[in-house]
């Protein structure tokens, strides 16, 4: 049963559901019905529209006075439902849980270890090594069966909602493929622990790429919050030293993904159909905040663009 602590008000719920594109055709009692008759439906459209509206990002930690982040309940719905801003996979994820409880979806978060191959290091399967604890996961369980869900993992990640089955396999975003393994990480000393592995391949030709492990271990607020403390104020954490933002590209329907736009540097990309091109260049501040109106709908007050000023993230 959902606590009274870990749960969003009804009209907490329909703001949320207006934020996602949901509500415009849908009402809320609807879509409570549809989570008790068809809930892995339900959950996919609840995940790809979340996807689709909050983009994932750390803005937080560079465009804003206090450059820090906040992974209370209340603080999330402010900033990415009201607000309308992006939010990291502690922040995103976060909000999606909270918000599958409240809609009655038995729902709970674990603690991933991020693939060194993301950022270019080993990426044979069985080879990679990982991370420290720093990403967020749920599991969710519908007729007796677990699925993994994740919003936060920004470029590949997961697109719809993963069975924990060993070689499960589903397009993440054509013609990238997405799959789940189970193995030991090459770091574990007791090689009879296995964790599941998400991976992703460009395409049916390449070679698949571990991206992140998990357990299936439920994590509580307490450990998220020393976890987010550490990747958010950690000097060497990679959040604090650059700034990205990523959001994914609807087809007609609005409901299914099919591209993303990437803004990293000073460049901003957009990814279809497996081909990338870069389609702006950022001169200075005043062309990423523009970008970032434009391409990302987010907009930020005055005070939080000069909080960037003299950081390494800042265009010069």
């Amino acid at each position: 049963m959902t606590s009274p602590s870990c749960a969003y008000t009804t009209e907490q719920l329909e703001l949320y559901l207006h934020r996602i594109g949901y509500a415009d055709t849908t009402q809320l009692h609807d879509v409570q019905q549809s989570v008790r008759e068809t809930p892995l439906e339900t959950l996919t459209a609840l995940q790809r529209r979340h996807l689709i509206a909050i983009p994932w990002g750390n803005s937080a930690l560079h465009y804003s006075q206090h450059r820090s982040i906040s992974v209370h309940p209340a603080a999330l719905f402010e900033k990415m439902v009201v607000r309308r801003l992006d939010g990291y996979c502690m922040e995103t994820t976060n909000l999606f849980y909270l918000v599958l409880r409240s809609l009655g979806y038995d729902v709970y978060p674990t603690a991933g270890r991020v693939s060194y191959a993301v950022a270019g290091g080993n990426q044979t399967p069985g080879e990679e090594q990982y991370m420290g604890l720093g990403h967020m996961v749920l599991i969710v369980s519908i007729d007796g069966e677990k699925y993994v869900v994740d919003v936060g993992f920004g470029n590949f990640g997961p697109t719809s909602p993963l069975p924990l089955k060993d070689g499960a396999a589903a397009v993440c975003m054509a013609p990238a493929e997405m799959r789940l393994v189970r193995d030991t990480p090459i770091e574990f000393v007791d090689r009879t622990q296995k964790l599941w592995i998400y991976q992703i391949r460009h395409n049916p030709e390449s070679s698949w790429i571990p991206q992140y492990s998990f357990s299936e271990i439920e994590c509580l607020p307490q450990d998220f919050a020393m976890i987010n403390f550490s990747t958010s104020h950690q000097p060497s954490s990679w959040f604090v030293q650059a700034f990205v933002c990523v959001k994914l590209i609807a087809d007609e329907t609005g409901v299914k993904p099919v591209g993303i736009y990437i803004l990293s540097g000073k460049e901003v990309k957009m990814r279809l159909n497996g081909e990338t091109t870069v389609i702006q260049t950022l001169e200075n501040e005043g062309d990423r905040v523009q970008a970032l109106a434009k391409w990302f709908d987010l907009h930020f007050q005055d005070h939080e663009v000069e909080g960037i000023r003299g950081l390494w993230s800042e265009i010069k």
